[in-house]
């Protein structure tokens, strides 16, 4: 019977590994979208819909290309992120009422991630050609968190409960796109021009993650002859695949511009191996298994649609509002479609220094691998609000920043259960060994009393931009 209880462990850990991952670890299967790359996007919410001052306004919208009637463009950025995340307990007192939620772990980690991009075009009498590329992360699998298990010792006489284990996560992985961008505008008027863009991007990324249970110096010597199982749970996989994004700009007059994109559903595949390793344990035999991974990784159908106006004003002032539609049922049918809002404005203080300030509401999913293998999804929104500003080096060149700040709380199951802290299973004695109230009961816990997680992100966005 032990035997094929590690069996069923084993096959139940593996439908759990499906995808360790990201800035938040809670995303763990759909990973951190970017919203925007160029710093001018970003801090204006995220928009980009109708971009006729930078670059990377081709990532957004391929069409965006020979809407900026430019003959060259060319752009660098820099993103940094800093997450920070708390996840707590409801805290009762010897009454059983409810005091507060008491933060057991908290952990922040900084990030960074690169993108580039370039174009030329050509004035062909009322026609314009364009060509252009870039790079850009599409999805972070960033992620690291850190806890201790310490027991439920007393702290008397300044005493400190013991620690039995350290518990950690580490992902690294970025799901990253090269795009070739092609565009074609028609120029009907002094202020009305339509512009079509098509864009084909490879898809490719390498993930790597790890979940380990390591038990202290102090819980080993305390079973003495026992063994006290490590644990580890690992991933090595591979992304790859393609998208075709269309996109379509109209300058109606010199203060009002629309624009639109559709993002096709694509299949990635997802291969590689995930391996978990147990050390051995009474009357149990050691684990060190290795399952290959072969399916279909779902990025949803997505079609954004943008407003931009330009008001009648002494001071120059954009106004862009865009909405997005994601089709997250492509994914699975557990999944709803989602509707996200993006907006910005820029002002300039005398038609020289730009402020900038933007919000969006960004709606995604938390994936749950239940140990029976169903799949549960839970609805998060994430709103986040940006500002900015740029400086213009000369005339052609401008460094731009943006800020962002993010927030989020939602429920989530434990990381790590508190039944694998149960000396008990190893030692095969009627009494712990390392929790000095032996009338605890060390279970794993469900959705009947979840993790609370809060979390925050504050964001850097830097753009160096060259047009001509």
């Amino acid at each position: 019977m032990p035997r094929y209880r590690s069996l069923i462990i084993i096959a139940l850990l593996l439908a759990a590994a499906a995808g360790l991952s990201a800035w938040s670890i809670t995303d763990t299967y759909f990973g951190n979208k970017f919203s925007a790359l160029d710093a001018r996007d970003f801090s204006m919410g995220g928009t980009g819909a109708f971009d006729d001052m930078r670059p990377f306004g081709i990532a957004v919208n391929p069409a965006n290309l020979t809407l900026m009637h430019r003959k060259i463009g060319l752009a660098g950025s820099l993103f940094l992120d800093r997450n920070e995340d708390n996840r707590m307990l409801p805290l009762y007192n010897s009454f059983d009422n409810y005091i507060d939620d008491a933060v057991y772990a908290s952990n922040i980690n900084i990030y960074d991630d690169y993108a580039a991009a370039g174009f030329g075009s050509y004035q062909l009498g009322k026609f314009r050609l364009g060509l252009g590329a870039y790079y850009q992360p599409v999805l972070s699998f960033d992620g690291n968190y850190g806890e201790q298990i310490r027991n439920n010792r007393n702290t008397d006489y300044d005493g400190y409960p013991e620690k039995v284990a350290d518990n950690a996560i580490a992902n690294e992985g970025l799901l990253q796109q090269a795009s070739g961008v092609a565009s074609l505008g028609f120029q009907a008027g002094d202020y009305f021009d339509v512009n079509l863009g098509l864009d084909f991007g490879m898809l490719f990324g390498k993930l790597e993650s790890s979940k380990t249970i390591r038990w202290s110096q102090w819980a080993i010597d305390q079973v003495g002859d026992g063994v006290l199982p490590n644990y580890t749970q690992s991933q090595d996989i591979d992304l790859e695949g393609s998208r075709l994004k269309a996109g379509a700009s109209i300058r109606i007059d010199d203060h009002f511009g629309i624009a639109g994109t559709f993002t096709n559903k694509a299949t990635l595949d997802r291969t590689g191996e995930a391996t978990i390793l147990q050390d051995a344990w009474l009357n149990h035999a050691a684990i060190d298994t290795t399952a290959t991974v072969s399916e279909d990784y779902i990025l949803p159908l997505e079609i954004r649609l943008g407003l931009n106006y330009q008001p009648r004003n002494i001071m120059r002032t954009w106004f862009n509002i865009e909405g997005e539609y994601v089709k997250y049922s492509d994914v699975d049918e557990k999944y709803a479609d989602v509707f996200n809002i993006y907006a910005g404005v820029e002002h300039h203080v005398k038609n020289r220094l730009p402020l900038r300030l933007g919000f969006q509401a960004v709606s995604t999913y938390l994936r749950v691998v239940e140990d029976d293998g169903a799949v549960i999804a839970k609805k998060i929104i994430t709103p986040t609000i940006t500002a900015g500003s740029s400086i213009h080096l000369t005339n052609n060149l401008f460094l731009d920043l943006g800020f962002g700040y993010s927030w989020r709380e939602y429920e989530a199951l434990d990381l790590f259960g508190d039944a694998y802290y149960n000396d008990k299973l190893y030692t095969g004695d009627s009494t712990y060994a390392l929790w000095p109230n032996s009338h605890i009961n060390l279970t794993n816990r469900g959705w009947e009393n979840p993790d609370k997680v809060r979390e925050s992100n504050v964001s850097l966005s830097t753009s160096l931009s060259f047009t001509w």
